[in-house]
């Protein structure tokens, strides 16, 4: 019988937390899967569960149940091992699932073969920072994203929705200098994303031809606008119809960003500050995605 090790949302110490364990369990074991749960008190427990097992040498996969947060977690473990990952998507934002079309939390579809994806590679004086799976952010994307980490209601991609209109009084437009790919630029930038995949803040389509395997960073900038436009930046690009010339595109295999006071998010979750270089690299994490 295979085995699969399992992350959940932390358990914060809460008895509650292991009401859906066993369902799960036996829904693998009718599979003829056994099923070890790693998931800790918090997120660092969680995560030096993930580290010791893979250190093991005994881990065939790892299984997701959550958001992107999560599987953010799990990528910073399982980049470059080969360990395939598979999501069981049930966060309020799912954005990398979605990317790989994983739409519904099924036990049996995380079984199924794996392939490779690339990830971004952070990193600052060549230290790794972070790795990310979706999209890096910087401005004020970022502040949207932090604000929403603080909300616990609604439920799902309203709870942007909602950051968003919390965060407008407070809308800057920021400069940065960007070198993609050698080449050096500038910005006063409402919006900067650096996508692996195309999906942002639950369901936003902020980088509508990234794909997570064709070797390249997807770079999308949202130009001299102000908090109405940008607003309707972002309410169209839920609806997948950004395209504007205030928006910018470009793709690259390398791209460093540098602003003073600067923070970047990727996949959710905080990086760190600005100056950073973001390097693609190439099937660098193994998924399994859904039958075709």
């Amino acid at each position: 019988m295979s085995t699969v090790h399992v992350l959940r949302r932390p358990t914060g110490g809460s008895s509650k937390s292991s009401a859906g364990v066993a369902d799960l369990e036996d829904s693998f074991q009718r599979l003829g899967v056994d099923m070890i749960d790693l998931t800790g008190r918090t997120a660092e427990e969680s995560q030096a569960a993930l580290h010791d097992a893979l250190k093991s040498g005994t881990v065939e996969r790892v299984v997701v149940v959550g958001g992107d947060g999560l599987v953010h977690l799990a990528v910073q473990e399982l980049a470059q091992t080969k360990v395939p990952l598979s999501i069981l998507p049930t966060g309020s934002g799912n954005d990398f699932a979605a990317a790989l079309g994983i739409a519904e939390p099924d036990p049996t579809s995380a079984l199924r073969e794996h392939t490779f994806v690339d990830l971004l590679k952070i990193s600052r004086d060549d230290q790794v920072l972070r790795w990310v799976a979706s999209v890096a952010i910087a401005g004020f994307p970022a502040q949207i994203n932090e604000r929403a980490n603080r909300m616990r209601f609604p439920i799902g991609g309203m709870i942007y929705t909602l950051a968003t209109i919390a965060e407008l009084p407070r809308f800057t437009r920021r400069q940065f200098v960007l070198e993609v790919d050698g080449e050096e630029l500038s910005t006063d930038s409402a919006l900067l994303a650096i996508g692996n995949t195309c999906f942002m803040g639950g369901g936003m389509l902020v980088c509508p031809d990234a794909r997570p395997d064709d070797g390249l960073a997807h770079l999308t900038t949202i130009e001299g606008v102000g908090r109405l436009g940008l607003l309707r930046h972002l309410v169209s690009q839920r609806g997948g119809t950004a395209d504007r010339p205030e928006v910018l595109r470009r793709s690259a295999r390398k791209v460093t960003l540098q602003a003073p006071a600067i923070d970047l998010w990727g996949d959710g979750e905080y990086v760190g500050a600005l100056p950073l270089q973001i390097d693609v690299v190439p099937n660098a994490l193994a998924v399994t995605l859904p039958s075709s």
